[in-house]
């Protein structure tokens, strides 16, 4: 069983990660509610409410590829291992997969988890995603960074134009599982819903 642990990522098409899971063999997916550390983090209430009803939209999507989308808590990210450590044995996971995320907290959440999943044998995969190149890959031919951003931008250029990274296709339906989709939360509690009118601006669902 193959598990896409979502985060940032909550889209269907062009989804790495979940395209790849997907590939290796029947596959669920989880995301998991973290209101300490968003409130660490200060996300804003409209925002967590923009990513609750992006989920309800992704959750209805997954179903109809026989992908049951599971919610599970860890109200900080140090939490995570043990969070994710127990749903890998509760389904008899083979391989977490993900998208790579590059902030300070994201990379130490990702580096416990993937270090936590490997002592169990559970194989960590994370894939690059949401940038055209991995932070630290675009160098001066000496290996060092560049320090004028129009050398930067000329090399990143070059390279796009002899390997543009292509769309990703969406995974097909798998075979049903004897596994039922979480309810997706109208709110997490620290954040309040906010009113109509500010939810109508950022309206859910891929673009």
């Amino acid at each position: 069983m193959q598990l896409i642990w979502l985060r940032s990522d909550l889209r269907l098409h062009d989804n790495t990660a979940l395209s790849a899971a997907a590939a290796r063999g029947p596959t669920v997916a989880v995301y998991l509610l973290s209101p300490q550390q968003w409130q660490e983090h200060d996300d804003a209430p409209c925002k967590v409410d923009f990513w609750l009803r992006n989920l309800a939209e992704l959750s209805t999507a997954l179903g109809q590829l026989n992908i049951p989308l599971l919610i599970r808590s860890a109200a900080h990210w140090n939490q995570a291992p043990k969070v994710l450590l127990e749903l890998c044995h509760e389904l008899n996971i083979g391989a977490v997969h993900v998208n790579e995320e590059y902030g300070i907290n994201e990379t130490r959440r990702d580096q416990a988890v993937a270090h936590a999943l490997d002592k169990v044998g559970v194989t960590f995969n994370s894939y690059l995603d949401q940038l055209f190149f991995a932070p630290g890959t675009v160098l001066t031919k000496t290996g060092t960074y560049f320090q004028v951003f129009s050398q930067f931008r000329k090399v990143c250029y070059e390279r796009l134009r002899h390997s543009l990274p292509g769309i990703v296709a969406a995974p097909g339906k798998q075979a049903k599982l004897s596994i039922s989709s979480d309810k997706i939360p109208a709110s997490v509690d620290g954040f309040a819903t906010p009113p109509d009118s500010l939810r109508a601006l950022w309206p859910a669902g891929e673009a």
